[in-house]
């Protein structure tokens, strides 16, 4: 008896300070269409992955600017230990021959280059493929973020939405033992019923109002797990629409599979991956064949730093030059870069073959849970019919006398148990869906 008074005002309490609670701060109200929204908005995998997407962007404009001419420009001193010159040895004309200076010791050089590819056997053009290739597959990784993000959310909500409906469960139990107890302890006041039954009425009163608590810190639990991911602080007082309802799923189990190849990131993502491999692949055997550019050079030359000349020539010159390199012998390099090209190729494709198995099998478990889930509603629904007879039944044969305390106390659990089973199968079947959804990259309507 004393425990139980215990309890009550322990349970009084809490809800005496999680009323006041609730009522100084804000509450913000989520429907999950703003809940997916909000996570979205703040979620840093989001944003690292909208990144991966310019660093990928950035890349792929470098390559491009392979195609362009290159300039450069340097500057250089160098200093001879005598200045050079001309030796003309003994001849007739010059019967002691002669020397003269056709330079200075001082060098100064300035010059303006400038390279052009002509043909690098496919190395830019590959490349920048390349590139562009790591742009598409920074896209699909941000889309499959966004596809977990999306689930993460649904998930999240539609647990504080059971979570809640399980606390009510609990009210409800904590009403109907309540109400029992009561008549149990005036039937014991008129000597009606022994001394035990009003006890075991006490205790159970004391049990309904322990998982009363229980399911009220489910409910703060499942809201701090929903704030997480939404990235707000773990203690904001939130709320969600209730939108449960079953709507069944229309589509096939093979109609599933393949909207599922078709559409998900992951599947683009392996695709991608083996188009990159093939363009290394050409990329690798470029090296087969020569290359050529065109260099220009604008040259200034003097004996000081203003490069303005010297006596012994004119100061600015220019030329221009065809350039043709071809490396055919490496002692077989090239030829096994190739072949680990080709090797990487074929592992992208048999990577992608467990990854349609993979999803396949993905698809087929989430859509069985879906259809599970969902026929438990409709047996979980008729399950809170009958106990509810039930416990009505048994009520009133305690009202006459021809029931005990256990009987409506096992009564009232049955259709604890049952309400609590149908509104888990509502919100399983919800959780259910939104893992299929995920699974196809698709909604279900």
């Amino acid at each position: 008896m004393h425990i139980a008074k215990f309890l009550l005002g322990l349970f009084v309490c809490s809800a005496i300070f999680h009323g006041q609670s609730s009522a100084e701060e804000p509450v913000a109200v989520f429907t999950l269409e703003q809940a997916i929204a909000a996570a979205r908005e703040k979620s840093p995998m989001l944003n690292s992955a909208a990144l991966g997407i310019e660093e990928a962007r950035h890349r792929k404009e470098a390559a491009r600017t392979d195609f362009l001419p290159k300039l450069s420009t340097d500057y250089a001193y160098t200093r001879l230990n005598e200045p050079p010159e001309m030796r003309v040895p003994p001849s007739d004309a010059f019967p002691k021959g002669f020397k003269a200076a056709v330079g200075t010791d001082n060098i100064y050089k300035f010059r303006v280059g400038l390279v052009q590819p002509v043909f690098t056997g496919g190395v830019i053009i590959n490349q920048y493929r390349l590139e562009k290739l790591g742009v598409d597959i920074a896209k699909v990784r941000k889309s499959l973020v966004n596809e977990d993000i999306t689930l993460a959310v649904k998930v999240d909500y539609f647990n504080i939405l059971k979570t809640e409906k399980m606390r009510d469960v609990a009210m409800q139990a904590v009403e109907q033992i309540n109400s029992h107890e009561k008549q149990v302890r005036n039937f014991f006041k008129q000597e009606m019923v022994a001394k035990n039954e009003l006890l075991e009425a006490q205790v159970r009163l004391a049990q309904a109002k322990q998982d009363m608590i229980r399911a009220d810190n489910g409910v703060s639990v499942a809201k701090a797990s929903f704030n997480t991911v939404l990235h707000q602080d773990v203690n904001t007082n939130v709320e969600v629409v209730d939108i449960v309802n079953a709507t069944p799923v229309h589509a096939t189990l093979q109609e599933c599979q393949i909207t599922a190849l078709q559409n998900r990131p992951l599947v683009k993502e392996i695709d991608l991956t083996i188009q990159q491999a093939q363009r290394g692949v050409d990329l690798v055997k470029s090296s087969y064949l020569p290359k050529a550019y065109v260099v220009s050079n604008y040259n200034l030359q003097g004996d000081t730093p203003g490069v303005d000349g010297t006596k012994f020539q004119e100061p600015a010159s220019w030329d221009v030059t065809l350039n043709m390199q071809w490396t055919f012998w490496e002692w077989g390099k090239s030829y096994h870069q190739v072949g680990e090209s080709r090797i990487r190729l074929k592992r992208a494709e048999e990577a992608k073959k467990e990854v349609v198995d993979g999803i396949n099998l993905e698809v087929k478990t989430d859509y069985l849970d879906t259809q599970e889930t969902y026929k438990n509603i409709g047996v979980a629904r008729d399950a809170i019919a009958q106990a509810e007879e039930n416990f009505r039944i048994y009520k009133e044969r305690f009202d006459q006398q021809m029931a005990t305390t256990t009987d409506v106390l096992d009564a009232q659990t049955l259709l604890s148990h049952a309400r609590t089973n149908y509104n888990n199968a509502l919100c399983d079947y919800h959780i259910a869906r939104a893992r299929l959804e995920r699974a196809i990259a698709q909604e279900l309507h």
